[in-house]
């Protein structure tokens, strides 16, 4: 368990005992996006990152629904 903390115009926000695993996976996609977690970002640059994963979950959920319902 460890703690993923970002900064966004200026305020710090921190996620407590997050799964080691998971705050990878999540630093990963913030920092693809261009979003550091060793820095100030924008509030705009946070929403674009955010649309970019739910974007990605979006099309994984109607791939799977697919899938489903090709059986």
């Amino acid at each position: 368990m460890r703690d993923l903390s970002i900064t966004i115009n200026g305020v710090r926000l921190t996620a407590k005992r997050l799964d080691d695993d998971f705050a990878a996976f999540v630093e990963e996609h913030l920092e693809a996006a261009g979003v550091g977690t060793n820095r100030d970002n924008s509030a705009d640059r946070l929403f674009a990152a955010y649309l970019k994963l739910a974007s990605e979950s979006y099309n994984y959920e109607k791939e799977i629904e697919e899938i489903i319902n090709d059986r």
